[in-house]
């Protein structure tokens, strides 16, 4: 009996030997496959192993990578979720999930995906990389923020970390980290025309406009052509109060390039400035006629309705763009105001609440609010809020006030 129980043993041992053997094979054909790019062949190997291993993770994460590789992202998916599930720690896989479900719009449960990959691999530098790409792309600033830096001191010489870190200063008012962003990401890729428009606007934003001026004579030196550093020309003549020159720039691009939504944007503004509200009004619709999703075009067509004393145009106009855009503060504050000026002091509130809650830095939208309070009866409300308003108020005074004393030569920020 105990010869026949060590036979079964030895058998049973033999058999596993071979499977294992059978398995690393196997395996090794189909990266041998992969490295080869004979991508028909590695998949069909690694489903083999997944029929031979069911247990083992990495083999349906291979599966789905092979499959989103080749266009097949739909198809990969629940390769990836299994492997998630098999192996609950397996941060490459909850990476390429993330990924896979971002490239078919499942916003929430990529960005999901991606946090649990940055948090099992936190020092991996594209995980937090694409982390914070996806908060940037979704309007999640602060946090886009905090990742990018992460992943630019992991990927330092990766010019797509520090552009879309760049972007996504840009997007929370912080003008010179966008810039110093821009900067970074250009002397990595110099070639990149693009970035260098961006870079140039970065520039311009901040109050350099003659810098901006140079990187858009860059790009047109290697593509004259190039019409967003035609349009931006005259952006940048707007920002140096050189109206006329901008309207004259802008108006050959648009005649040379009609469906250029930005280049009518542009010169809807400068027109504005020119207190010619005819025309700024006619370019702004134009812009948006041609790119609907322009919020910059909706709310400063809403701002020009809001000077021509036209509330209710106003108010559909920001309501675009709060729809649009919805952490839009300035947008949300402005919706407040028309609807203030049309009666509706409830709807009014509710928008200027909004605009305190995103950015709670700026006097204006305490101040409307109190006025609303004070004529829906509330004292007590508009007591708070006028005082909130007036710490605001007395907050930058103090900090103008240190700027004249110390001089320009001191950070105060």
């Amino acid at each position: 009996m105990l010869r026949g129980f060590l036979l079964i043993l030895f058998g049973c041992g033999f058999v596993l030997s071979q499977n294992a053997q059978r398995l690393q094979q196997l395996e090794s054909e189909a990266r041998q496959a992969l490295a080869a790019h004979n991508v028909a062949d590695a998949l069909t190997k690694f489903q083999e192993l997944a029929k031979l291993s069911p247990e083992t993770a990495s083999f349906p994460d291979e599966i789905g990578f092979i499959l989103a590789a080749t266009n097949r992202t739909a198809e990969a998916i629940p390769y990836f979720k299994r492997a998630v599930e098999l192996d609950p720690t397996f941060a490459q896989a909850y990476y390429h999930l993330g990924v896979a479900l971002w490239l078919t719009s499942e916003i929430d449960p990529a960005v999901r995906a991606l946090q649990k990959a940055a948090e099992l691999a936190p020092d991996k530098g594209d995980y937090r990389f694409r982390l914070g790409s996806a908060y940037e792309e979704t309007g999640h600033y602060a946090d886009a923020i905090r990742e990018l830096q992460t992943a630019s001191k992991r990927l330092q010489n990766n010019a797509a970390v520090w552009q879309t870190l760049a972007s996504a200063y840009q997007s929370t008012g912080k003008l010179t980290e966008a810039c110093d962003a821009f900067k970074r990401a250009v002397d990595l890729d110099p070639e990149n025309l693009d970035l260098r428009n961006s870079y140039g606007t970065a520039l311009v934003n901040n109050r350099d406009p003659d810098a901006g001026l140079a990187q858009y004579k860059k790009v047109l030196e290697h593509d004259p052509g190039n019409l967003l550093a035609q349009a931006n020309i005259g952006f940048a003549y707007i920002q140096k109060g050189e109206i006329e020159d901008a309207i004259k720039q802008l108006t050959a691009v648009t005649h040379e390039h009609p469906t250029l939504a930005v280049a009518h944007y542009d010169l809807g503004v400068a027109y504005k400035e020119k207190d010619d509200l005819k025309n700024a009004v006619m370019e702004f619709q134009r812009s948006i006629q041609l790119a609907p999703d322009l919020t910059e075009a909706h709310y400063t067509l809403g701002i020009t309705y809001w000077q021509s004393g036209n509330f209710e145009k106003t108010i559909e106009q920001m309501r675009t763009a709060v729809q649009q855009r919805p952490e839009y503060a300035q947008a949300w504050y402005m919706l407040g105001v028309a609807l203030k000026q049309t009666g509706d002091l409830d709807e009014a509130m509710d928008a200027l609440r909004k605009s305190i809650a995103i950015d709670g830095s700026t006097s204006g939208p305490y101040n409307t609010l109190a006025l609303l309070l004070r004529q829906k009866g509330d004292s007590a409300g508009a007591k708070s809020a006028f005082a909130k308003a007036a710490e605001i108020k007395r907050a930058a005074e103090q900090k103008q006030a240190n700027m004249l004393r110390l001089g320009p030569s001191h950070d105060l920020r």
